[in-house]
């Protein structure tokens, strides 16, 4: 039972996948209004048919979509117009104030007519006999005064729920989050990329993006998807509002996604929300209205003049791009699968032998969390803490982190995202990198620690796919790496707890590092590490800290990688420039995102 002792020392994956890597408080006030909504694609805006079933926990966080203005209102509304099945025809001596004052009841509204029909309205407003005319049902959204602005940057700002943080999500570089900091049942990816998907806006494209989207949500995995709902919206602006909506359903949760496309005319912007819906008093219900917030987010955003500063810059095709239509736009399908989708453990295959290990302290972890994995109980647990591990015990476990960090609190101590509350990595006592090398379905490790240098040991982890390790004595032999067949990431940089140590820093609490400095000339890689990666084919993605290497015609035997990342000299140096030479432009166009000794020379960005 996991409410049990030995149940309480862990976390689970999602608190940290979904938890944000850095923090800012931003302070609003939402506005209560009662719920409407918009129903499929080219409908008018009427009330939703479920407002009165749904009970929204906090009902502070409301951006609803009215029919109309209230009466005596002097509140800031963003206007959002959706069009009408059917068109107006023009008759005798109408003119465009008129049919404004007819639909929207003032005339100043005219521009909203002329800028829905470009082809049909001449300079100045001017209109013929007989011309079918587009007049958009307007609906409103109150921009909230103490909202307003709640991101800004040079280029672009949009409006956030009160009281929620900014963050970055582990699991994507490129998104900022929005999230509600006390339940973590709500929350906003946005992302912000310049308009090469749509430059003349989707326009006649909207039914094939449809097609597109539903064909997509048939694709993933792990998760089942229900109940799409597609609105499309022109703004005050002109430019088009798409948004669309999806139940995300496994066998024990379920969650409502909306996202929210802005078609700008430099900038692409794009808002994925997601929230928890659980069953409450015998009502399917949420802690927020998450498409509304979606939606608003959306509505109030502002493209400037002003250029981009891109500091989250991309350094991998998005997650589920292999089924996803739009190269510069997340795939929400793979995002809700990679955070809720249901997978099911990999086996062990082979002789199921007796597992020993030279860490008593890393055995007792990696038995308590497959236990916790397991759902044992207490009898089941007597068990299995009583007899030897064996290979089909562990070959669930596909990803390890054992990373030390300088910043108390900071250190990662992780199996496939179960990690032991308040725990260190000098905990475990790992001394060996053969304790790990006998996972045999090990996918991803990350290591950063001092009681290890025996890296040649994962050459028996054949299945691994992603390697991470931040140095503390030089790498000399690297051949191992070419007996990983799988190999698609690799990341190799020096720590920086030799040079802290050095400096006379202490940590908090006991360390892996024994404070010794272990490098004082030359590099942590060997020079033979470019003829060992030219033969790790499979590599997509490739970040060396490295102050040494200058030949990079390996480059040229990796057709699949996508991301190289080179650090390792000063960036305003001489040498770096010289270093920066090698890479022309056409030079390994295979590479999409590049950047040496600190700038950026190609972003698929």
């Amino acid at each position: 039972m996991r409410g049990g002792k030995v149940w309480k020392v862990f976390g689970d994956r999602r608190s940290r996948a979904v938890g944000l890597a850095c923090v800012i408080l931003a302070a609003f006030f939402i506005l209560l209004q009662p719920l409407a909504a918009v129903g499929k694609a080219g409908a008018e805006p009427e009330p939703d048919a479920h407002a009165e079933e749904v009970y929204f926990e906090d009902q502070a966080q409301r951006y609803p979509l009215l029919n109309e203005l209230p009466e005596d209102s002097f509140g800031d509304y963003i206007a959002l117009s959706v069009p009408r099945d059917k068109a107006y025809v023009v008759a005798m001596g109408d003119t465009l104030w008129g049919i404004s004052g007819s639909f929207y009841g003032a005339g100043r509204f005219w521009k909203r007519i002329a800028e829905a029909n470009p082809d049909s309205v001449g300079k100045d407003g001017l209109i013929f006999p007989g011309a079918e005319l587009m007049v958009p049902q307007v609906c409103y959204v109150e921009k909230q005064d103490a909202s307003r602005g709640g991101f800004s940057a040079p280029a672009c700002s949009y409006d956030t729920p009160s009281d929620w943080l900014f963050g970055y999500p582990k699991w994507e570089v490129c998104l900022q989050s929005v999230y509600d900091s006390e339940t973590m049942d709500g929350k906003v990816c946005a992302h912000i990329t310049e308009n090469r998907t749509f430059p003349d806006g989707v326009g006649e494209k909207w039914e094939e993006m449809q097609e597109n989207i539903k064909e997509s949500a048939g694709k993933a995995e792990g998760i089942r998807f229900s109940e799409p709902r597609f609105e499309r919206y022109f703004r005050e602006d002109g430019r088009e509002l798409i948004f669309y909506s999806f139940i995300g359903e496994t066998e024990e949760e379920k969650v409502q996604y909306a996202v929210a496309y802005v078609i700008g005319k430099k900038y692409l912007a794009e808002f994925i929300g997601d929230c928890l819906i659980e069953e409450r008093g015998g009502q399917q219900t949420s802690a927020y209205a998450i498409e509304e917030i979606t939606r608003y987010m959306a509505a109030s955003f502002v493209e400037t003049e002003e250029e981009k500063n891109w500091r989250m810059l991309k350094y991998r095709p998005y997650l589920g791009y292999e089924d996803w239509a739009y190269e510069d736009l997340h795939n929400p399908f793979a995002m809700a699968a990679e955070l809720y989708g249901q997978v099911e453990d990999p086996v062990y295959e082979g002789e199921d032998q007796e597992v020993t290990f030279v860490s008593q302290e890393w055995e007792d972890l990696l038995r308590k969390v497959t236990a916790y994995h397991f759902d044992m109980t207490e009898e089941e647990w007597e068990d299995f803490s009583d007899r030897p591990l064996r290979m089909s015990d562990l070959a669930w476990i596909t990803d390890v982190v054992m990373a030390e960090s300088p910043i108390p609190g900071r250190d990662g101590v992780e199996i496939n995202g179960l990690y032991p509350s308040e725990a260190a990595c000098d905990d475990y006592k790992l001394t060996t990198l053969k304790d790990i090398a006998v996972l045999p379905n090990l996918e991803s490790l990350k290591l950063e620690i001092g009681s290890v240098s025996d890296y040649e040991a994962l050459a028996e982890c054949r299945s691994l796919k992603e390697v991470s390790i931040v140095l503390w004595r030089p790498l000399k032999e690297t051949d191992w790496l070419k007996e990983l067949p799988q190999l698609e990431y690799l990341a190799l940089r020096n720590s920086m707890f030799p040079h802290l140590m050095g400096m006379g820093y202490q940590k908090e609490g006991a360390t892996t590092f024994d404070g010794e400095e272990t490098v004082e000339d030359g590099d942590y890689v060997s020079e033979e590490l470019g003829k060992v990666l030219a033969e790790c084919r499979k590599l997509k993605y490739l970040e060396l800290e490295t102050e040494g290497m200058e030949e990079f015609d390996f480059i040229g035997q990796l057709p699949d990688l996508y991301a190289f990342r080179l650090f390792g000299r000063d960036r305003e140096s001489a040498e770096a420039e010289e270093r920066r030479a090698f890479f022309s432009e056409d030079a390994f166009p295979q590479v999409k995102c590049l950047t040496v000794d600190d700038k950026w020379l190609r972003n698929q960005e």
